[in-house]
Parts: C-alpha cells; structure tokens; sequence
C-alpha cells in the first residue's frame, strides 16, 4: 500500500512537470480546463491536446474517448481532441524481444525468420514491426508495450484522485459522472490491450465480410498470436489518403469513397458491429481497388434493439412524429434530472422540422452531427457510449471520403440500407402485434395465475410509476381497504369472544357494527 503511494507520487510530479512546461499551474488546473468546469482564455486547445499526446498512453486514450463525449467536454475542445495522434516514442527493439521470448520460448526462431528492429508504427498500446514466418510470409508483428498494464491501473487511480478533489469543490461536477468516464476509459483500454480479443474480433469481421466482393480484412495466424502478440499478414497497399498515388495507380477514389461507406453502413445497419475508428491511418487500398481495414482493438457493437432505436427516429424525421422521435432518447436513457423538458421538446421539433423535407443527398453528416451534438449540450441530455461511439466513428468516416472526393455526400447511400432495414422492420411490428394478440388472449389466464401466486407466497412488487401522486393515491387507497378489513376481521372475532362469554347484546352490536365494516370492505375492493 505504501508502495502504491509512492508510485502515484512520482506519476502525479511527473505529469504536474509536463503541465508546468505547456503552461498549465497543476492537474487539477488541467482538468477543469478541460471538462469545461472553468474556462482559461489562454488555454488554446491546441495545448490541450498536445499535453495529453506529451502525458503518455493512457491519457491519449482518455483523449479520445473524450473526442465522443461531447455532453461533457466543451465542442472547441473536442474539434482538437479528434486530430489526437496515437503515435508514441518507439520501445526498444531489446525490451520487444523480451516480450517476444517470454510468450514464445525457444519456438520464437522455429516461428520466424527475421523481424526488423525497426518499427514500423509505434502507438499508445503497442508498436508494430515487419515479420517473416519461416514459411515465408510477410506478416505485421503487433507487441503490446512493457508494463501496459500498470500504467493504466496507476493513471485511473490519479485520474480517479483529481475527479474527487473536483467533485469536492464543484456542486455540478457530479453531474457529468466523470468517474463513469474513467471506469469507461480504463475498461475499453485494457481491453483494447488484450490482443486475444482483437483477435476475436478480426474473426467476427471476417465471417461478416467473407463473401463481401471489394472489401477485405487482414489474415490472422490465430495459433501462433497471443494476449500481448498479435500477427497479421502484412497488407501491401496504399494508404487511402494517398489522393494522389491512387489516381496515378488508375484508380477512382470516388469509388473507393461509395464501396468504403457502403460496407460501413453494412457493418453498422445489418451486421450490428463496426469498426468503431475508421481513420485514413487504419485503411489501405490494394492496386486492383479493394479496400482493407485494419486495427480491430477498438470496434463497437449495436443491438438489434438499439438498431430499431434508430430506424424509428429515421421514421420520425420524416413523418414529423414528435412522440417516435422522444421514444428514441427515452430508449437510450439519455434525459438527466438537468433536462427542461418544455425547452427539449421545443429543440427537438426544430431539429425534426429542419430535416424534415431533405432528401438524403441534401444532408451534410458533419453537420447534421455537430448540429445533433449542440442539441444534446443545450438540453443537457446524456450521451450513450453507442451513440458517442457511432458519431465519431461516422466523422471519421466524413472527412475520409470527403478527401478522396470533396463533392462526395455519404448520406446518400444511406437510402440502400434503409430499404434493406424496411423489411426488418416490418417483420418486427408485425411480431410486435402477434404478440400482443398473444399476450391479449392469455391475459386473463396470466391474472389468474398472478392471483393464486399472491394467495400461496409472499411476492415483491417493484413498480415504476411516472406521476408521483398517483402513486400516493394508489398506496393510500391500498391502506384504506387492508384498515377496514383488519378492523371488519377484528369486529368480528371480538362478538365471537363476547358470545361465548355470555355478553350475548355486547357481542350482537359487535357483529352488527362489523356486518356494516364489512360491506364497505367488499365495496372497496371490487369497486373500480
């Protein structure tokens, strides 16, 4: 424990130096700049950024998990946030080895021929080096950086530490749930550094794009990868950013943009899973054109639950429905005890009245999200992790097809997916009413059921009533019919006991009295 507090010492000190050297007083300072709690007119953004990308792995991470959050970090802030570069000093080829040799032993040179030294990226989680396999292939060697682990665990602990001490001192902090942030920030990092789930995810990936023609992703040797390696055959391409290069190689990056959205919108409409950071860094392009997707550690998924969330408010903005479109914040349990209700049902009807007449094609995603990120700040609304998830994942998806073709609107091909979705659709209301039907003609068998369950056992009720008052109204009705009954059922055993005392007119006015009491118990509770 001493120990412990030692190393959170030294971790505070060092980062309290790297933010002294960009011009910030402490930790604490830093981060109420950056949550928006105070706001400094000479902190630039760009400083902001550049002393998370200065403050190591784990707050690069933290940096861009802030970029989605847009209900809790201010939107200038954010706009510098997106353009965090996961690039890190290199680790020493040496200590790489030693990683190497502890998950492989002597089999390592049995496995490969050669291994360059040096890297050819080096991120926050890990730094990737060119292989050969003894049997020749030219493979990507990714190796998770030395003592990962602790540094996450130590950092989420001071992160943790400053998120107190702010919420000490400001009333509205705890409002923001910065600590959910954290423990966000913590879970998706060590999981994104556990190379036996990327795995598994560039395995689902696969199947879903297995007979998909244009679009590819990566081999992985699964039998010789591990926890902290990871092996990918090496994808010789062109980055898709390379405009220029793709043009000379006789290539139509038109095209690359519509075949690069629609597996996109495949992913997120029909396969509920997606690549949740498809930046031009993690996309390369092969010279007959297809297209591949690489860096699986952070993916997202997307309920089949979820997914109708968002298909009805498709349907919303289309049709003007008010109450749809409410149903979809109501889904994703996004209104806060800060949300004024008349001001967001205001907000919203504007928001569904100016998309209203656009044709897909007429709609810029960029702005429709920053106008949807507005809505959720002013309102103070709540943002999910799937949507903050699925609205970067969609920005970075905008500005890369816009690069390799500025006129390129990738709403447009949205309407392909929605078709699909109709179908979807319609099979679900039409579950929807069968059930109902169901649920209609087997009610009276099921409140029988009920009934007989609350003769024989004692049962808890957890009832969730939106108006307060008629819940008191329910428990008061409910306490007026059990006093009269304890008071009809103790009338009457009192003119029993009395009977067989000899007080024969004492216990006849008894009996009278609770015949009485009786009645207005039954009408009680058979009245409706």
């Amino acid at each position: 424990m001493f120990r412990r507090k030692i190393k959170l010492l030294k971790r505070f000190k060092e980062i309290s130096a790297t933010l002294s050297k960009l011009g910030f007083y402490n930790i604490y300072d830093y981060f109420k700049i950056l949550f928006g709690i105070e706001v400094e007119p000479g902190a630039k953004p760009r400083r902001i950024r550049e002393a998370l990308e200065k403050l190591g792995p784990s707050f690069i991470k933290l940096g861009q998990i802030l970029s989605t959050r847009p209900d809790i970090v201010p939107v200038y802030i954010i706009d510098e946030l997106i353009k965090l570069q996961d690039r890190v000093a290199p680790v020493d080829f040496e200590i790489i080895q030693q990683t190497l040799k502890r998950n492989y032993g002597e089999e390592l040179y049995e496995i490969f021929s050669y291994i360059d030294p040096t890297p050819l990226a080096s991120a926050s989680i890990s730094q990737v080096h060119v292989g050969y396999l003894k049997t020749g292939e030219k493979v990507a060697v990714k190796v998770k950086r030395p003592n990962l682990e602790q540094i996450i665990e130590l950092d989420s602990e001071l992160m943790y530490l400053v998120i107190d001490f702010l919420e000490r001192h400001f009333k509205d902090v705890k409002e923001f749930n910065l600590k959910g942030v954290i423990h966000q920030f913590r879970r998706t990092t060590l999981q994104e550094a556990d190379f036996s789930i990327e795995a598994q995810n560039i395995k689902i990936f696969q199947e879903n794009f297995r007979d998909y023609p244009g679009f590819k992703i990566p081999k992985c040797f699964y039998d010789i990868s591990t926890s902290e390696v990871l092996i990918t055959e090496f994808i010789e391409g062109t980055k898709i950013s390379e405009v220029e290069t793709l043009k000379k190689k006789g290539l139509d990056p038109e095209d690359i943009a519509v075949r690069l959205t629609d597996a996109y919108f495949k992913m997120v409409f029909i396969d509920g899973v997606y690549h949740a950071d498809p930046h031009p860094g993690n996309l390369f392009v092969l010279d007959d054109g297809t297209i591949v997707a690489v860096d699986f550690g952070m993916i997202a998924f997307l309920s089949k639950s979820k997914k109708k969330y968002f298909f009805d408010y498709i349907i919303a903005v289309t049709t003007l429905d008010l109450n749809l479109a409410i149903q979809f914040y109501e889904g994703f349990n996004m209104f806060t005890p800060r949300t004024d209700f008349g001001n967001f049902e205001a907000d919203l009807q504007f928001f569904l009245e100016k998309y209203h007449n656009k044709r897909l094609d007429e709609i810029n995603l960029r702005e429709m999200i920053e106008d949807i990120i507005g809505f959720i700040r002013e309102n103070h609304l709540k943002l999910p992790t799937d949507i903050a998830y699925l609205g970067k994942a969609a920005l970075n998806l905008e500005g890369t097809v816009r690069r390799l073709h500025p006129t390129f609107n990738p709403t447009e091909r949205l309407k392909n997916f929605v078709g699909i979705s109709t179908k979807d659709y319609i099979k679900e209301k039409i579950s929807e009413i069968r059930d109902a039907t169901e649920l209609s003609f087997y009610l009276i068998f099921k409140i029988e059921h009920i009934y007989r369950l609350l003769i024989r056992e004692r049962i808890t009720f957890q009832i969730i009533f939106k108006d307060l008052e008629e819940l008191q109204k329910f428990y008061k009705m409910q306490t007026g019919k059990i006093a009269f009954a304890i008071i009809f059922v103790g009338l009457l055993m009192s003119s029993a006991l009395f009977y067989m005392s000899g007080k024969d007119t004492t216990g006849l006015v008894l009996l009278v009295i609770s015949f009485f009491i009786g009645l207005i118990s039954f009408y009680k509770v058979f009245r409706f």
